[in-house]
């Protein structure tokens, strides 16, 4: 019915068609890692690590992984960082149980966040004072421009997105 002559620009375009859709399935999407660590005049040290999937200047998924470590003269019992646990769970309990997990060590305490659907996350959020004892103040402020605050889906080249971080003080790779 059809002769080799005929077949062969189908089988090229076939051959051609599976490699365009297997290329698109492959495609990495662009991984960005930030980090932000301070510490402050109390000697608290504040780490914040986001790994943030983009995938079409969109923002698809988001772990932030925020470790508190606490000097020695407030680690004299567990209640400084029962309390930065409690706090911490209580300003992430917007997202869910299955989005959030809060571990405490020796030292310190660390959240490690997972969002993938309509979710926000704020970021350089947590202060701590001392004011006849240590105090820790969360702004869940979304609109404060001491906070930075970022959305699943908000729209952002890899480049832009870097930029604004860094704007904050977080370094990117």
């Amino acid at each position: 019915m059809f002769s080799s002559k005929s077949r062969l620009p189908i089988i090229i375009t076939v051959m051609l068609i599976a490699i365009i859709i297997y290329l698109f399935a492959t495609v990495e999407q662009p991984l960005v890692v930030c980090e932000k660590k301070v510490k402050n005049d109390l000697d608290i040290t504040v780490s914040e690590v986001l790994e943030t999937t983009l995938d079409s200047n969109e923002i698809r998924k988001m772990v932030l992984v925020k470790t508190i470590i606490l000097p020695d003269e407030y680690l004299v019992d567990d209640n400084e960082l029962d309390s930065i646990m409690f706090a911490l769970e209580k300003s992430y309990k917007y997202l869910g149980e299955d989005k959030v997990l809060v571990t405490k060590g020796k030292r310190s305490v660390t959240v490690k966040v997972v969002v993938e659907d309509d979710e926000t996350i704020i970021l350089n959020n947590v202060e701590f004072f001392d004011n006849d004892g240590l105090q820790m103040r969360i702004n869940s402020n979304t609109k404060s421009s001491d906070v930075l605050t970022l959305k699943i889906d908000d729209d952002y080249s890899e480049g832009e997105f870097m930029t604004r971080l860094k704007n904050n003080g977080y370094h990117c790779k």
